[in-house]
């Protein structure tokens, strides 16, 4: 098999993580996981990942301190970045997009919406 996207998923959640990691595999992806904030800008700098999947709760540096720690970075500033989360605030959304995520899922994710969201920042064309 020739070469494939590597997305990072960052969420507390193990269970989440594990099935998420599943449907990303079945679907031609590479995974690696991060359980908590300040892991998740570690394994974003050492892994190299192409996407980072973001949940926003988590310990050790939520996902909004995770997400403004990747942007300020030179390795990472243009990651593209996918939020996950389960909150209810109306406003998150733009908040995010604000701070340089691509995007916003909210949980529970509809896996169809996620792989189409993926498809659509890793081309591809950008492997070759």
């Amino acid at each position: 098999m020739g070469a494939r996207y590597k997305i990072l998923i960052a969420d507390d959640g193990r269970d989440f993580v594990k099935v998420l990691g599943r449907l990303l595999e079945s679907s031609g992806y590479e995974t690696c996981a991060a359980f908590e904030g300040i892991r998740a800008i570690e394994a974003a700098v050492k892994q190299k990942p192409h996407l980072v999947l973001l949940d926003i709760m988590m310990p050790t540096g939520d996902g909004i301190r995770v997400l403004e720690a990747l942007r300020s970075q030179p390795a990472t500033k243009k990651l593209p970045i996918l939020v996950l989360t389960s909150s209810t605030d109306p406003s998150i959304e733009e908040q995010m997009r604000q701070k340089g995520a691509q995007g916003v899922l909210f949980k529970p994710i509809d896996n169809d919406l996620l792989i189409s969201s993926i498809k659509a920042l890793l081309p591809d064309s950008a492997l070759s």
